[in-house]
């Protein structure tokens, strides 16, 4: 099993404040094309942070979240066998880890003391995954070459969407899709709120987890295309389309292969 991913400024932002959690790997800056690592170690962690816009020190947020789950990784801190209660008491005591270490950074540089990032990701088991997130980062399952949605984003759009008031590419196009609930943050403490979901795991299920940069930049019809194919063969075209796209924001994704690809 191998996953695929990139992150990347995107075609506007003169800085990426994305960062990635490949299994206990940590990516940060402007990748050009996507890495491929091999997922092997059970359970494994696979996640996606987006520093907060709009305040100082997003990219380091992000990248205190990724480094955190890292250290877990390599820690394995998480059972191999799946407990609900205790992954998601795991989760929220890495979060307000990462929290502390924002807090130290603030300590030395007030321009953060409003630091925060949001962050998407799943848990890997053997027949089990352990989806999360906490903010608008997103994680879809593929089965059967068709995409679905498991997360709900703690934002403004995804309870316009949950009251019918807007479609899914409303969500994408919306004036208010930028603003979060919830997030790992310094305004919020650790009184963050994380979506949980826990999925069986067939053979040929693959997963997806992306930034916001990466759902709004393309039409949903559009992604789902995308993720109809093999990560392997199609990684880089789908970065290619999302630049083609203008993105205006970081794009960055963890595209992971079926366990049967």
């Amino acid at each position: 099993m191998n996953a695929a991913f990139i992150t990347h400024r995107g075609a506007v932002r003169p800085e990426n404040q994305d960062a990635l959690c490949v299994d206990g790997a940590v990516r940060t800056g402007d990748m050009n094309s996507p890495e491929f690592l091999e997922v092997s170690g059970r359970p494994s962690l696979l996640a996606v942070a987006d520093g907060l816009g709009g305040y100082g020190g997003g990219a380091l947020a992000a990248r205190i979240v990724a480094d955190t789950l890292s250290e877990a990784c390599r820690g394995r801190i998480f059972p191999d066998e799946p407990n609900m209660s205790a992954d998601e008491e795991s989760l929220r005591a890495l979060f307000c880890s990462a929290l502390s270490r924002m807090a130290s950074a603030a300590g030395e540089d007030r321009s953060l003391c409003r630091m925060g990032a949001v962050a998407a990701g799943v848990l890997l088991r053997e027949r089990t995954a352990l989806v999360f997130n906490c903010g608008d980062c997103r994680v879809y399952r593929i089965s059967g070459g068709v995409s679905e949605r498991l997360t709900r984003e703690h934002s403004v759009v995804e309870a316009l969407f949950e009251s019918g008031r807007i479609d899914t590419d409303g969500m994408r196009t919306h004036p208010r899709k930028n603003i979060v609930t919830s997030s790992i943050s310094l305004d919020m403490s650790c009184n963050f709120e994380i979506y949980t979901r826990r999925v069986s795991r067939c053979g040929d299920d693959a997963f997806f987890i992306c930034s916001d940069g990466v759902w709004e930049a393309l039409p949903s019809d559009r992604l789902a295309q995308w993720l109809s194919r093999d990560p392997e063969e199609s990684a880089q075209g789908l970065f290619d389309d999302l630049m083609k796209s203008q993105c205006r924001d970081n794009v960055s994704f963890i595209w992971q292969t079926a366990e049967n690809g």
